[in-house]
């Protein structure tokens, strides 16, 4: 049986449209309040995109018995966080995480997940630890890059109460 896989889209992949940079999200952020439409700038699009394309390819195989619910239901919460963590990234601002989310996507998550789909089903069952420590491994990445989101909100709060009190505590009316 062959399946179809989906190639991750290039790391500076062309626009094809000027839909893929309105793609919006209205997810909840990693402290479980919704967002409203969050545009997805340009440069985690493309990651957007092949988010969704690994969703359904999951979600296909799952539906075929090819896989396990145990991986579907991984896979399918892993895609779900990591489409719930970049729009935060986006507000962060940080190159480096950045650069990492998209590494984890495009090239990690989609090498895992593409070689275990073309295997034989015999073959699935041997290797499918190797493909949940490989989601275990990304997911694990993605809680230190939201611990990272969460400090930096935390200092900006600690920064924005104590100017505030700094301006209004002692001033008189």
């Amino acid at each position: 049986m062959t399946t179809p896989i989906a190639k991750a889209p290039a790391a500076s992949a062309p626009q094809l449209s000027n839909t893929t940079n309105d793609t919006t999200s209205g997810n909840h952020s990693y402290d479980g309040r919704t967002e409203s439409a969050v545009k997805i700038g340009p440069e985690f699009a493309p990651v957007v995109e092949y988010l969704s394309i690994l969703e359904d390819m999951i979600i296909s195989e799952g539906q075929k018995d090819t896989l396990d619910n145990e991986i579907v239901e991984k896979s399918l919460a892993l895609f779900a966080r990591l489409q719930r963590v970049i729009p935060l990234l986006q507000e962060l601002n940080n190159g480096e995480i950045n650069h990492t989310v998209r590494r984890l996507i495009l090239k990690d998550l989609n090498g895992v997940i593409n070689p275990f789909l073309r295997l034989g089903g015999e073959a699935k069952t041997k290797n499918r630890r190797m493909l949940l420590n490989g989601l275990r491994d990304v997911d694990s990445k993605i809680s230190d890059i939201a611990s990272t989101i969460e400090h930096k909100d935390l200092m900006e709060l600690q920064t924005k109460a104590e100017l505030i009190h700094q301006r209004y505590s002692s001033s008189e009316l």
